[in-house]
C-alpha cells in the first residue's frame, strides 16, 4: 500500500496535496466510463479547529473514498489489458 500523511494549515494546501494525490491514480478507458478507477483512492481529511477563547478542540473526518470499477467485461465491453485489470479488481472483491 502506497500511503503517505500530509499535514497541512490551509486551504491552498489541502487543494494542492489532493491535486497531487489525484495525479497518482491508475484510470483508463472503458465503453461505460472515460476515466474508470483501476485503484483504489483514499482521501482521509481531519479537520481539527477551535474558538479562540476556549481550550477545547473539534475534530472531524471527513472520507473522500473511490473504489476501483469492478464492471463485468461484457458491459464495458473491456479486451486485453482492460480486461485483465477487471479480472484483478474482481478477484479483489471476491476475497
Amino acid at each position: 500500500v502506497n500511503c503517505h500523511e500530509v499535514v497541512v494549515t490551509d486551504l491552498e494546501s489541502l487543494m494542492n496535496t489532493l491535486t497531487s494525490g489525484e495525479k497518482n491514480r491508475a484510470v483508463g478507458k472503458t465503453e461505460m466510463n472515460a476515466q474508470s478507477s483501476r485503484s483504489h483512492t483514499i482521501f482521509r481529511i481531519t479537520i481539527e479547529s477551535r474558538a479562540k477563547e476556549e481550550e477545547a478542540v473539534l475534530v472531524s473526518t471527513l472520507n473522500l473514498v473511490d473504489l476501483a470499477g469492478s464492471e463485468s467485461a461484457k458491459s464495458t465491453e473491456a479486451t486485453g489489458q482492460r480486461q485483465r485489470e477487471g479480472g484483478n479488481i474482481n478477484q479483489r472483491y471476491a476475497r
